[in-house]
């Protein structure tokens, strides 16, 4: 159920449709819906919905409906003309400070405000992608008689031709050296840097997503008949998939579950959590903790790599997030010749051509190329 939006001045949207003419259910409906809120419980209740599909349904049509209700319209409502003056107030919520705030405060508090800031591009674009969805979803159940959104085309970002948020194969050494100097004067301090070591490298040696690994338990680990090591993960849009376990990780997976006081290895019908919370036998931890760690490991290697001379890996690392380390493999591997078939399964990518954009060794054989032929110029220029 979307909130009213009371707390900060905006008029609270109507718990019925905007016209009489609406309210009615349409012949063949193919819900009990007849408010906007009551539909969007219904669309966010969809079978296998993700808990980031579900957070980012809940997140954007609560600010459209919220929208919605400054002109006082309802989903029956609105017209092609409509989304596109959304379109561009998101990209620049005004009045500010009725929409937007720096400081996330919780959503009962007076100053919470549906923003953070201007949304950027790709954010704009999946803004709209949900609407969308929304949209065809409510028409499908004949809430609706016509899609404005359909009008809107396709949406699709403009991926780039190769990913820039990774780090070379040098930080690594800076990471892990950052994370073994980590305090363990104290037994939760131990416990944290254990789990801030395997996490470093999970999330590198088998670019799983934050939330994969959050969500993984122990026996998310599983050896095959040939006597090879497995880590299986649930993806996004519900997918399983399953990547290979290097030998270095096994031995990683057992040294933090000694520190957590647990067997060497996972029995098959153990129910622990992967990332194991400080506080509590057997507790799983949060994204956001993870994060949080992680970034802190971050902020030590770069200032490493800043004592060693290296300001511009120093100024990689410092910008890098957990999802970096995922790139980070993936172009490593692109990087060894791997196969983009390979990494397309390692990276569980629908699209093969999302696997493309790791590729390195095109721009870099050019510049060799282009650079070496340069210099045999430079070198029959006449020098003044």
């Amino acid at each position: 159920m979307v909130n009213a939006i009371k707390p900060f001045g905006l008029p609270v949207p109507a718990h019925r449709p905007a016209t009489a003419e609406a309210s009615a259910l349409l012949p063949g409906a193919l819900t009990n819906a007849d408010t906007d809120q009551q539909l969007i419980a219904l669309w966010l209740r969809r079978p296998n919905l993700s808990a980031d599909t579900h957070r980012a349904g809940a997140k954007e049509a609560s600010r459209f409906l919220m929208w919605c209700s400054t002109l006082n319209i309802g989903l029956r409502d609105v017209r092609y003309e409509h989304l596109i003056a959304y379109s561009e107030f998101i990209a620049d919520p005004q009045p500010a400070d009725q929409w937007v705030s720096a400081v996330k405060y919780p959503r009962a508090d007076p100053r919470w405000r549906p923003f953070s800031g201007k949304l950027g591009a790709r954010s704009q674009l999946q803004a709209l992608i949900v609407l969308k969805g929304l949209f065809r979803w409510a028409k499908s159940a004949d809430y609706l008689r016509a899609d404005p959104a359909q009008l809107l085309g396709r949406l699709s970002p403009d991926l780039p031709k190769t990913v820039e948020r990774f780090l070379p194969q040098a930080a690594i050494p800076y990471l892990i050296q950052a994370v073994d100097a980590l305090p363990a004067d104290k037994p939760t301090q131990l416990l944290r840097r254990s789990r801030a070591r395997f996490a470093i490298i999970a999330y590198y040696t088998t670019a799983a997503r934050l939330r994969e690994l959050v969500t993984a338990h122990m026996v998310s680990f599983r050896l095959d008949d040939g006597g090879r090591w497995w880590l299986h993960l649930m993806g996004k849009g519900s997918r399983a998939g399953k990547v290979p376990v290097p030998h270095d990780l096994v031995e990683e997976l057992k040294k933090y579950r000694r520190a957590f006081g647990l067997s060497p290895l996972p029995h098959p019908s153990e129910k622990t959590p992967l990332l194991l919370s400080t506080r509590g036998p057997q507790r799983p931890v949060s994204s956001r903790v993870v994060a949080r760690n992680v970034n802190l490991v971050f902020k030590h290697a770069a200032k490493l790599a800043e004592e060693g001379g290296d300001v511009h890996l120093a100024d990689r690392i410092a910008r890098a997030s957990t999802h970096w380390l995922r790139h980070s493999q993936l172009t490593h591997q692109a990087d060894a010749g791997i196969p983009l078939k390979t990494i397309q399964l390692n990276g569980r990518h629908a699209d093969i051509s999302t696997s493309g954009i790791y590729q390195h060794k095109e721009d870099e054989n050019r510049h060799a190329e282009t650079t070496s032929s340069t210099l045999a110029l430079y070198r029959i220029i006449p020098r003044e």
